[in-house]
């Protein structure tokens, strides 16, 4: 190799430890960047030169700058929106102006405005429909009570009340509890998310044998009588008949309907006796009591938060304490991630050589679950990186003294005299 050629090898090599040094720098300063992946470089010598039997090499190049897509430890934090992939798989973010997807590990999301999942470079995460969009005004629609159920305990040991169930529709609550042993209020709801009390009231006609009467306020049903503290009756009478064991015998039992309930608000409601059960009611010698009481009506709920589970379904929460799903994160995965295009931000597009994106559902098709409130950090290895830059730095001297060298070489050489 000539004296020249020694200094262009060289200079091939200061080139490629200076792009060295500086992936090395950019690794370094992605240290606590979220979802970072690790460049790494790979370098090839070039073609040699071959003169008779002597082949000379002509320095090195740089081949290759790859991303490694190592799994990175996850930082656990309190915002639901803040996500991590455990496992295979990019968030697909997109941008609205563009229409472009791009691919990203970092799962640093937020609501905007309208109510949309966005990054910080506002890209709107994308889920099975499309833009995952919660809104500002969510609410749960009310529904009406369709079916009760109560668990009670009825005292063995009660008399008969000497007097009786009131014999008009409207009564007064002390006339309705004079004709009682026991009395228990539930709450129900209408069509329109209206609450209402009904009271039932349970009479010992006979040994193990029970008629009991369901009454609701009366200003509620009827509206010429606003101020009205009477009960009235909106149910048949019903009979509930025991075991001598004191369990409940459903068969000899009568449960009818409330079939009475046209409020003054305009709805109207009815529970069927098939849906009015008293399964789990005995009569044992203790005070009468109320064990349970459950029914699926509810009010109008204000949207109070949302939940997204391992498989990326976002559960509303409202404050009627029902829940909904909202919408579902899709992930995406490519054959080959390490030729995925870096885009900067940590978004990445794929190219010829990844493959196209493959979307699924989180925990399918081999992609991995999300978690919610945690961030994936960066792959970056501190210690690694520093001894990288070390020996890149000294390669880079080394090959300078060769520029050095061959230059005292071609000194000496140029002032020779014959």
């Amino acid at each position: 190799m000539s004296i020249l050629g020694s200094l262009f090898t060289a200079n091939t090599a200061l080139d490629a430890f200076s792009n060295s040094i500086n992936v090395a720098g950019d690794n370094i300063a992605n240290l606590n960047t979220v979802g970072f992946k690790t460049s790494r470089l790979e370098f090839a010598d070039l073609l040699p030169t071959v003169s008779g039997d002597i082949e000379s090499g002509n320095g090195v190049q740089l081949d290759d700058v790859s991303k490694p897509f190592q799994q990175g430890v996850f930082e656990t934090t309190t915002n639901v929106t803040d996500l991590g992939v455990e496992g295979n798989g990019f968030f697909v973010v997109k941008d609205a102006n563009t229409g472009t997807s791009y691919y990203t590990r970092a799962g640093q999301f937020h609501l905007d405005s309208t109510g949309t999942l966005i990054n910080d470079s506002g890209l709107r995460l994308q889920g099975s429909a499309g833009d995952i969009t919660l809104g500002n005004s969510l609410t749960s629609p009310a529904q009406a009570t369709t079916s009760l159920a109560l668990s009670l305990n009825l005292e063995s040991s009660s008399a008969t009340p000497a007097a009786g169930f009131p014999a008009g529709p409207d009564a007064s609550p002390g006339a309705w509890s004079a004709g009682s042993n026991y009395s228990s209020v539930t709450t129900v709801y209408d069509a329109q998310g209206t609450s209402h009390d009904l009271t039932f009231f349970f009479r010992k006609t006979a040994p193990n044998n029970w008629e009991y009467r369901v009454a609701a306020p009366r200003s509620e049903l009827d509206a010429s009588s606003p101020t009205s503290s009477d009960l009235r009756q909106v149910s048949a009478p019903g009979t509930l008949v025991f075991t001598p064991n004191g369990q409940l015998d459903p068969t000899a039992s009568t449960v009818t309907d409330l079939s009475g309930l046209n409020w003054i608000n305009g709805a109207v409601q009815t529970i069927s006796g098939t849906s009015l059960n008293f399964a789990g009611t005995v009569q044992y010698d203790q005070p009468s009591a109320l064990l349970s009481a459950s029914q699926d009506g509810f009010d109008q709920g204000a949207f109070s938060g949302f939940t997204i589970d391992g498989q990326g379904v976002i559960t509303g929460k409202f404050s009627n304490g029902t829940t909904r799903a909202l919408g579902a994160i899709t992930l995406a995965n490519f054959v080959n991630v390490d030729d995925l295009d870096s885009r900067g931000d940590t978004l990445f597009a794929p190219t010829a050589e990844s493959g196209a994106a493959q979307s699924g559902a989180p925990g399918q098709g081999g992609l991995g679950n999300i978690m919610s409130g945690a961030l994936e950090l960066s792959t970056v290895d501190l210690a690694r990186e520093f001894v990288s830059l070390i020996s890149s730095q000294r390669a880079f001297q080394v090959n300078s003294r060769v520029i050095t060298t061959a230059d005292q070489m071609y000194t000496v050489a140029s002032n020779l005299k014959s």
